[in-house]
């Protein structure tokens, strides 16, 4: 069973609070600590997920299907697979770890 989730980053309410970098970490390290942890796929998707905003701008108007994700807002995708029973609560984990960053 696949299960995908969308969390969505706070930046109206923090705008100048850089949660990309935080979620991130130093060269990809927590975002990889956490996907290790919770055994589940983790990617940071949306408008300014990207470091080079002209590049962003410019495969946002591209409408490659690839690249849909730069029309919606920054958002934590989290994706999990495995049987149902612990597909859920592989997801309720996940979730939980993320929420830690964005308050």
């Amino acid at each position: 069973m696949k299960l995908k989730e969308r969390v969505l980053i706070p930046v109206k309410q923090y705008p100048k609070f850089n949660f990309v970098g935080k979620i991130l970490g130093p060269q990809g390290n927590t975002i990889k600590r956490l996907q290790e942890e919770t055994g589940a796929k983790i990617s940071v998707l949306g408008k300014g997920s990207m470091r080079d905003k002209a590049k962003e701008e410019e495969l946002r108007k591209g409408g490659d299907p690839k690249y849909a994700h730069l029309n919606m807002d920054l958002h934590v995708f989290i994706e999990v697979f495995g049987p149902p029973c612990e597909a859920y609560a592989l997801m309720a984990h996940a979730m939980e770890e993320v929420k830690k960053f964005l308050v």
